[in-house]
């Protein structure tokens, strides 16, 4: 009888031995089919949030790499749109490298070092490399905000030097008129 065992081909003669031999293998198939399952439950729970280096933006991605929350900061109002989407592009690569790693590591520790194990490991390394390093940011350019209440101009001021009028003082002309003269009577019948 031949039995292709699990590390090899072996021929076994007696049939005992044959079946132990195959109990053996099956069980060896059962265990290895529960530590995939709990893999496969515990990648379907992972999730991995990176944020910005100011906290403006965070991204968050499932098991499979694929985005599944976005949030923006108040402060991102002001911000320009091509910055905004620049950084939430690095936040999704980041966050996809570092869940590549967390599933390399979640798979060393459940399956060890098989080569289905090495499989999937290499499609999340496949699939998420690293980051292309960036360069810092460039400060953001100040943005106009328009005054929000009207101001008047401040009223004109009087040129220097100008006289403010007496208006407590009569003046008179030096010589009196023909009508002065008249009303400077004392009575009209004279």
């Amino acid at each position: 009888m031949v039995v292709t065992a699990w590390k090899g081909t072996r021929v076994l003669s007696d049939p005992n031995q044959a079946a132990d031999e195959m109990a053996r293998w099956a069980e060896n198939l059962q265990r290895t089919a529960q530590k995939y399952q709990d893999l496969q439950g515990r990648m379907e729970a992972m999730a991995v949030t990176e944020s910005s280096a100011d906290n403006r933006i965070s991204v968050t991605v499932d098991a499979n790499g694929v985005t599944t929350g976005i949030t923006l900061a108040a402060a991102t109002r002001g911000m320009d749109p091509a910055a905004v989407a620049a950084e939430l592009m690095a936040c999704t690569r980041r966050a996809q490298a570092r869940l590549r790693d967390q599933v390399t590591d979640l798979v060393h520790s459940v399956v060890g070092d098989d080569a289905a194990g090495q499989a999937i490991v290499g499609q999340y390394a496949e699939r998420f490399p690293d980051p292309a390093p960036t360069a810092p940011p460039a400060p953001p350019e100040p943005v106009y905000t328009p005054p929000t209440a009207y101001t008047p101009p401040p009223p004109p001021q009087p040129p220097q030097g100008a006289r403010k009028p007496d208006r407590d003082r009569t003046v008179t002309p030096d010589e009196p008129d023909e009508d002065d003269l008249y009303y400077r009577r004392k009575s009209w019948l004279e």
